[in-house]
C-alpha cells in the first residue's frame, strides 16, 4: 500500500469536507443577515408609516401544539349547586340562567376584575373563561375559554356571555364549555408576532397612523360549530386609528391572516 498517495487522498477528501461545511456556514450567515435587514426594513416602514406598537415586538420563536377538544354536554348533576338562579339546559350544551335576586351593579366605567368573584361564585367553571368585551348597546359582557392561560378567541363553544339591564343590574348569563382537552404529541414553530404584523401590513390590514397594542396569542378553530374541533395557535392583534378598534387575527402556524363571516364580526366587535 502505497502510504503516500494515501495521505493525500484523505487531505482532499478532508479538504473537500472543509469547503462544504464553509459553504453552508456561508449560506447560512447570509440567510440571517438577509433576515435581520428585511425585519430592519420593515420595521423602518412601520416609522415612516406612524404605525407604533406598545413595546418591541418579539423575533424569538417559539412553539405551540395543535390542540383537540370536545363540547361539554351538560347533565343536571352539574348544575344542581347553581344557587339563586333559574337554570336550563338548552340542546344539552348551553346553560341559560336568569338570577331570582341579585343585587350586583356594574359600575358606570367597567373594569373586569369587578366581576371575577361573581363569576367564580356564579358560573359553573368560571375561572375558564377571559373577559373579552363590553356591549353597552346589547347590554352584554363576552367572556372566551381559555386553555392553560391562552384565551380560545371567539369561539361559540366556549363562550360566556352575562346580560345586564337598564340600571345596570346582572340579570342572566349564557353558556358553553369545550372539555377534554389533548395536546397533540408534536410541538411546532409560530411566526414571530413582526412576521404576523409584516403579513397584517402586506395585507393592507394595516393603515397609516394605526397603533398596535401588545399582542397576544391563542387558539382559534375554523370550524366554530363543530362537537369536537382541533384548535390552532393565532396572534390576536388590536389595531386602534381614529377613536376606531379593530381585531385581527393571523394564523401563527401558516401566517394567513383568519378573515370572520359577518356574524362573527358582530360578536368580536
Amino acid at each position: 500500500m502505497d502510504w503516500s498517495k494515501t495521505k493525500t487522498i484523505f487531505i482532499i477528501v478532508f479538504l473537500i469536507l472543509d469547503i462544504f461545511l464553509l459553504t453552508l456556514f456561508i449560506n447560512k450567515y447570509n440567510e440571517s443577515q438577509y433576515d435581520f435587514l428585511g425585519e430592519t426594513k420593515f420595521e423602518d416602514q412601520l416609522q415612516v408609516d406612524n404605525i407604533k406598537y406598545e413595546q418591541p415586538l418579539s423575533k424569538e420563536p417559539e412553539k405551540q401544539p395543535y390542540i383537540n377538544a370536545i363540547t361539554k354536554a351538560f347533565t343536571a348533576e352539574d348544575i344542581k349547586d347553581l344557587k339563586n338562579q333559574s337554570v336550563e339546559i338548552i340542546d344539552s350544551t348551553t346553560i341559560s340562567s336568569t338570577f331570582e335576586d341579585t343585587e350586583y351593579v356594574l359600575s358606570e366605567k367597567f373594569k373586569p376584575e369587578e366581576l371575577t368573584d361573581f363569576i367564580n361564585k356564579n358560573v359553573l367553571n368560571g375561572d375558564a373563561y377571559s373577559f373579552w368585551d363590553i356591549d353597552e348597546e346589547q347590554q352584554r359582557i363576552l367572556y372566551y375559554q381559555n386553555y392553560k392561560g391562552k384565551p380560545i378567541f371567539k369561539n361559540i363553544n366556549g363562550e360566556l356571555a352575562i346580560y345586564f339591564n337598564e340600571d345596570r343590574k346582572i340579570v342572566s348569563y349564557t353558556q358553553t364549555l369545550m372539555t377534554d382537552f389533548e395536546e397533540f404529541t408534536e410541538k411546532k414553530s409560530v411566526i414571530s408576532p413582526i412576521q404576523a404584523v409584516e403579513t397584517l401590513y402586506d395585507k393592507d390590514k394595516l393603515l397609516p397612523d394605526s397603533s398596535i397594542r401588545t399582542p397576544e396569542i391563542g387558539f382559534y378553530t375554523l370550524v366554530p360549530e363543530a362537537e369536537r374541533q382541533v384548535l390552532s395557535p393565532a396572534w390576536h392583534f388590536t389595531v386602534t386609528r381614529d377613536g376606531e378598534t379593530e381585531h385581527h387575527f393571523v394564523n401563527a402556524f401558516e401566517g394567513n391572516i383568519i378573515e370572520f363571516t359577518n356574524t362573527e364580526k358582530e360578536i368580536l366587535e
